[in-house]
């Protein structure tokens, strides 16, 4: 007989875990970097009182740091469902991830496939890097996102701008070694059917790199399931510090060499791939979430083990991700159903309100000025933010002015209904 899982807590109880919280802006900007609860910003602060140490010495203080260091890759193994599939990098951003594993392509050719098909549709990270391979005499495939129209219950003209699986296939060939794209879009904010992506490239031999950041905070990865060979996202929109994460498998992983010191021996995976070694604060940060994503599973009373944690256990994670999904669910719908029935306002992406997306919604309205709009909110207390967001090259695609952009606002499971329902207030004043 199955034991029923605890109650999740309210979210009263999951806003007070966030001491940011307590400010009175509305924090609706959640896209461009989550708020900490409590038991990270403790973590790090006890990590920085009692072992804040070089690693590599035998004395208590040493070898707790290195068990921190290894405690943060295994976290993020955790996250993504990764232990029996590969091992996960350690960096300050996914920019600099990405221009990472690029160079370490382009020290590994292979003149049989010299093409990189690349997602224009998502943030730059995942874009410039692979670009600047056409330099190096790359040659760069560019997949597009597209306009459908029949995705616009409302019958729009310009219908829904989308990234679109199907769309691929004709730029992949034999020659091609990568495909780069984004889980989630950080502007359309749909989420992409990655395993299909990853499944069509595999069958013509390439590997693929999928951009995980917009989507990470909102769901678990299952990195497995899912089958990509890399994927990356930034911690710091994870309720956790400023840094990133890449998750390689194995195949992928011994196919290049890491650029990290010549005497670290090459198969030293993956301290041959983090340059200078990790930010040791922010390993303490991102065991902090663990916690957190206990609390939010109901398991705040599980017992705990001798150094004060609890065992980590994957289904914790997906029960906790399954909370933020459907407090989530509940907030986008109420954005989204009122934006639908704007008719001066254009939703730049699908305007379905379910699970195929996560609350990352960009609008303009139509004859007015995105940076007009948000600057006027933030002036009144809604942090909403406009611009092209580093999607600069989707932007301009859809015919936007990119320093106008558009409106963006990002909720995440801590977002409440009354905070939405002050920005729809507001909104309605401010368009009469």
């Amino acid at each position: 007989m199955n034991t029923p899982a605890p109650p999740a807590p309210s979210l009263d109880q999951i806003r007070a875990q966030f001491p940011a919280l307590s400010s009175s802006t509305a924090f609706l900007d959640n896209a461009g970097g989550s708020h900490l609860p409590r038991c990270v910003i403790d973590a790090m602060t006890r990590y920085m009182a009692e072992s804040f140490v070089q690693l590599g010495g035998d004395y208590p203080e040493s070898l707790a740091a290195a068990e921190n260091v290894a405690g943060a890759h295994d976290m993020v193994k955790l996250l993504l469902n990764a232990h029996d599939a590969g091992e996960v990098v350690l960096a300050q951003s996914t920019t600099s991830l990405c221009h990472l594993l690029a160079s370490c392509y382009e020290r590994s050719p292979r003149p049989d496939r010299n093409e990189i098909v690349v997602c224009t549709a998502g943030h730059e990270a995942n874009i410039g890097a692979w670009m600047k391979l056409a330099e190096r005499g790359w040659v760069v495939r560019e997949w597009r996102a597209e306009r459908d129209c029949k995705s616009d219950t409302r019958g729009v003209a310009q219908g829904s701008w989308r990234i679109l699986p199907h769309t691929l296939r004709a730029l992949l060939s034999e020659r091609t070694r990568l495909a780069t794209f984004p889980h989630v879009s950080n502007i359309l904010g749909e989420i992409v059917d990655a395993a299909e992506v990853a499944a069509m490239a595999h069958s013509v031999g390439a590997k693929v790199v999928c951009d995980g950041v917009a989507y990470v905070p909102h769901r678990a990865p299952d990195v497995a399931r899912l089958g990509v060979d890399w994927y990356v996202y930034s911690t710091y929109k994870v309720y956790g510090p400023h840094a990133a994460a890449l998750f390689g498998t194995r195949e992928a992983l011994a196919e290049l060499e890491g650029p990290n010191h010549y005497f670290i021996p090459r198969d030293r995976v993956p301290y041959k791939f983090e340059l200078g070694g990790v930010n040791h604060e922010s390993c303490a940060s991102i065991n902090g979430l663990w916690e957190y994503l206990c609390f939010l599973a109901g398991e705040a009373t599980l017992p705990a083990r001798r150094d004060g944690t609890r065992a980590r256990d994957r289904a914790i994670v997906e029960r906790a991700f399954g909370v933020m999904e459907r407090l989530e669910l509940a907030t986008q719908s109420m954005l989204i159903e009122w934006l639908r029935a704007r008719r001066d306002i254009d939703i730049i992406g699908p305007t379905h309100a379910d699970a195929r997306r996560v609350p990352t919604v960009s609008f303009v309205v139509r004859g007015q000025s995105s940076r007009a709009l948000a600057t006027r909110a933030n002036r009144d207390g809604l942090a909403i933010r406009y611009g092209h967001f580093y999607s600069k090259r989707l932007v301009e695609s859809i015919g936007l002015e990119p320093d106008d952009g558009v409106v963006r606002v990002s909720l995440v499971h801590y977002s409440s209904p009354a905070e939405v329902t002050r920005l729809i207030e507001w909104l309605e004043r401010a368009l009469a």
